[in-house]
This record gives structure tokens, sequence and C-alpha cells, in this order.
């Protein structure tokens, strides 16, 4: 059987619920009293968690998606950690991992992403794919935007592109969305259908078994370098951090 993961990996990032009820801007789990923040999330996705139904089908979802995101987590495990530069531990961006065998600079891949990926290609590129629905990927946007003017001046060029497979992220709702969060320097492209696909596929994912959000870090000419998943969502600067900038430091100074 297939692994179709994307929707209840997804809905289990954005509210981790477990029969909930709606407060606010905020889920209580009845069984620790725990709350949720969904204020990173669309209003309209907001609004959805008024209603009994949608938790109880969230609360499903999740049940469903712990076995799948163990697995992912067992898979990672299992995976080479990247060598870091000298004199660097640890990057708040998260784990860095090698990049297997099927990660690659993405190919066949049209319109604005296209040109965007060619102009950058011979330098550093730090490629992220995110969609509304995944409440991390949300969270890390401001921050994102606000490294994309630091990082250009480092020779690393930070891409964000919405892989979302439903499809029902638009330019127009993204543009919306950066407005919401004040997301600044980031072009909000969105990848059509064969884009996801080919993005994906670049990833070593595809729509039946991914998660976000994902990166990849590539070296120039567009050589995998590194992957890294996941965002700390108690972190407010994880993308603008000194670690991070004496990471990429590091990073283009030993090539």
């Amino acid at each position: 059987m297939t692994r179709t993961i994307w929707v209840p990996a997804g809905i289990a990032l954005v509210t981790v619920l477990a029969a909930g009820i709606f407060i606010g801007s905020r889920i209580t789990l009845q069984a620790s009293a725990d709350l949720v923040d969904l204020s990173a999330l669309p209003e309209d996705l907001r609004e959805q968690h008024r209603h009994e139904a949608f938790l109880e089908m969230e609360a499903q979802n999740y049940a469903m998606a712990k076995e799948i995101m163990a697995q992912q987590e067992a898979e990672r495990a299992k995976r080479p950690r990247k060598t870091l530069p000298d004199g660097i531990k640890s990057v708040p961006l998260g784990r860095m991992y090698e990049p297997g065998p099927d990660i690659h600079w993405p190919e066949n891949v049209s319109g604005e992403i296209a040109q965007a990926l060619e102009d950058a290609r011979d330098g550093w590129v730090i490629l992220n794919y995110w969609a509304s629905w995944c409440a991390p990927c949300v969270h890390e946007l401001p921050d994102m935007g606000a490294a994309v003017p630091l990082y250009a001046n480092k020779g690393v060029t930070l891409i964000a592109v919405n892989t979302d497979p439903m499809q029902k992220d638009t330019t127009e709702s993204a543009e919306k969305l950066f407005a919401e969060k004040g997301v600044e320097n980031l072009v909000p492209y969105i990848a059509d259908k064969s884009g996801v696909d080919a993005l994906l596929a670049a990833s070593g994912q595809s729509i039946a078994d991914m998660s976000l959000p994902t990166s990849i870090i590539y070296a120039p000419g567009g050589v995998p370098y590194a992957t890294f998943s996941g965002a700390d969502t108690k972190a407010e600067t994880v993308w603008t951090a000194d670690a991070t900038l004496q990471f990429l430091d590091q990073l283009v100074a030993q090539n």
C-alpha cells in the first residue's frame, strides 16, 4: 500500500490535536490541558478549528500520523549526519544530513521558479519547501525573509517555494499570508503540479511520501551539500541567528 503521508503529517504539524477544545486562537488538549498555538495558520484554517467535527477529524488524522512520523524519525536517524566546517558544532537551522544519492538540482521546473534557480546556480543556494497548512513552515517565514539580504551579502541565495500538493495555495493567497505575517524579501513562488513533482523529486521525496518544511543546501554549480528539515516553532530567530550566519561564513569560505 502506498504511504500517503503529506496530509496527516501536515495536519499533525499544524495542530497536534487529541480531542481538543477551541479557545480563541489556541487549542486546549483535554488530556493534558496544554495549549497549541494556531496563530501561525491562515485565517480560514484557524476558523475550521471552531467546529467539533473538524476537531474530531484532526484527532483521527493525528493518531494515524503518529506512527508515520515515528517511522520518518527512525529513517532520519539512519541517515549519515553532515560533517560541519571546523569550529561549527551545530546549526540552529536543525540537524544537517548528507544528501542522499536521489537528491539533485531541480530539473524540469518552468517559469519564474526555473529562472530564479538558474540565476542563483553559480553560487550557494538554500532551497526551502513550504505550504500554508504547515504551521512550522509559516512560523519561520518572517525570519527567513529577514535572512534573504543577509545571506545575499555572503553570496548565498535563499529561495522558498510553496510545494502544496493539494494546489490550494495560490500566488494571491501567499501574498496575503506574507502581508499578514510581515514577510519581506521573499518572493511567493508557487509551484504548479508538474513543478511540485519535480521539486519533490529533487529532494528525494514524492507526493506520496513527503514532509514539510524541507530544505536543501546546494554548493555552487547546483551540487547538493546538505539537507535539513523541520523548524523550531519556539524560536523567533533561527535563519538570522548569529550561529547560522557564522555557519554560512565558514561554508562560503571553504569553497
